[in-house]
C-alpha cells in the first residue's frame, strides 16, 4: 500500500522518530552509567534495558509496516550510487536496532541466577580473588529485572545457567565481558550510522534543494506546495 505523496505514513513518521528518541537517549545513558553509584546506577541500567527492549519491539512493528506499505520514492536527482547507499544505510540501521538490544539482553542475561549456588559463591568471598566487585554486585541482586517497572524481563536462559554453580563463574564473567565490549563497540557503529543518516539528509535537504526532511514529517513536502 502507498501513502500516495512524498511523505512516509504518519506510523512509519512516528515509529521512525520515537526509535531515534529512544536511541539517543539509550546512548548517553549507556556511556555514562558505568560512572554512577548506587540508585543512580540502577536507574540507568533500568532504563537502559527497558528503552533498549522497547527500541527492539519498536524496530518490530516498523519492519512489519515497512514491508506492508510501500515507502515514498527517491527524489529523481538522487544518482543511482546515492540510492544504494542510501539502502544500504537504512539496512545496517536496521541491523543494529536489532542486534544492539539483544546483545545488550545477553549481557544482563550472563549473570549467575538469584539464589543459586554460583551467586551465593560469589557474595560469600568463597571464590576469592577470583571475583571483583562487579561479579558481586550482579550476584547480590534480589529480584528480577522489570521492564519500565511493569513487565518482568526474562533471562536468556541458557546464559544465566552457565553460573549455576560455582564452577560455571569464572567461564560467565568471561563471556559477559566479551559480549559486553562486542555492545560497545556496538554503540560506536551506531553513533557512525547516525551521524552518516542525518549528513546525507542535510545534503539532500541543504545542497540538493531536496524537502528531504518532509519526508519524515518536518516542513512542507514538494506536493504540499501549491
Amino acid at each position: 500500500m502507498s501513502n500516495g505523496n512524498n511523505r512516509y505514513t504518519r506510523v512509519a513518521i512516528l515509529l521512525h522518530w520515537a526509535i531515534a528518541a529512544l536511541i539517543i537517549a539509550n546512548l548517553v545513558v549507556g556511556y555514562v552509567m558505568e560512572d554512577l553509584t548506587g540508585t543512580a546506577r540502577s536507574t540507568a541500567l533500568n532504563f537502559h534495558y527497558s528503552s533498549g527492549l522497547t527500541v527492539l519491539l519498536l524496530t518490530v512493528v516498523r519492519v512489519v509496516w515497512r514491508l506492508t506499505h510501500e515507502p515514498p520514492p527517491h527524489p529523481e536527482s538522487m544518482k543511482p550510487w546515492e540510492r544504494h547507499a542510501a539502502s544500504l544505510g537504512h539496512f545496517a540501521l536496521y541491523l543494529v536496532m536489532v542486534l544492539m538490544p539483544l546483545v545488550g539482553w545477553a549481557v544482563i542475561s550472563a549473570n549467575p541466577p538469584i539464589g543459586s549456588e554460583g551467586a551465593k559463591a560469589i557474595i560469600s568471598g568463597e571464590l576469592g580473588s577470583k571475583v571483583d566487585a562487579a561479579d558481586v554486585r550482579r550476584a547480590s541482586r534480589k529480584a528480577p529485572r522489570m521492564i519500565w517497572g511493569v513487565v518482568e524481563l526474562p533471562e536468556m536462559g541458557f546464559l544465566e545457567r552457565i553460573a549455576e554453580t560455582p564452577d560455571g563463574v569464572r567461564p560467565q564473567r568471561i563471556l559477559h565481558d566479551e559480549l559486553a565490549e562486542w555492545h560497545k563497540v556496538g554503540g560506536y557503529l551506531t553513533i557512525a550510522l547516525l551521524l552518516l543518516h542525518v549528513l546525507g539528509a542535510v545534503k539532500h535537504q541543504w545542497f540538493d534543494g531536496e524537502a528531504e526532511f518532509a519526508r519524515m514529517g518536518i516542513g512542507r513536502s514538494r506536493a504540499d506546495k501549491p
